[in-house]
């Protein structure tokens, strides 16, 4: 007795188990194309945000991030098309989320990080989901939605 194979709507092929297909990462109930954003983008995204922060010189930051917020997504994030979505409902991140991902989640994810080394900075190579701490607090994943095809909540 086993279930038959489901196709992915995206590479059309065995999608196997969990949320994501196993071969391009595509997230379920999202539009083709929406796929789980990979270790290295999301690396690249912390770069570019800390390289903002310098540019923007602190305060310009801050401000954009408090408007990206409310689109599930932070200053490099929307430059790189990547959005938050919330893991249960596969919805855009609210601006609340954001905050307890961006603010409680990442306070939090130094303080562990102080005690184990920094080991769980690199958590993301080996969650299957590609989570951080910070993110695994919020109850988010990270995407590409490199053609904006995600609505923001409340549009």
């Amino acid at each position: 007795n086993y279930a038959p194979a489901r196709a992915c709507p995206n590479c059309h092929r065995d999608w196997g188990l969990g949320m994501t297909c196993q071969f391009c990462r595509q997230v379920s109930g999202q539009p083709n194309g929406v796929a789980l954003c990979s270790p290295g983008k999301r690396l690249g995204g912390y770069l570019l945000e800390g390289l903002l922060v310098v540019v923007t010189l602190v305060i310009g930051w801050f401000v954009w991030s408090l408007i990206a917020w409310g689109k599930g997504q932070t200053p490099a994030k929307q430059l790189l098309g990547m959005r938050v979505l919330k893991l249960t409902t596969g919805s855009a991140a609210t601006w609340g989320t954001m905050f307890l991902q961006e603010i409680i989640g990442k306070a939090v994810g130094s303080i562990v990080n102080a005690f184990t080394l920094s080991i769980f900075t690199f958590m993301i190579l080996w969650d299957k989901n590609n989570q951080e701490i910070w993110d695994k607090i919020a109850g988010t994943i990270v995407v590409d939605d490199p053609n904006g095809q995600l609505v923001a909540p409340g549009r």
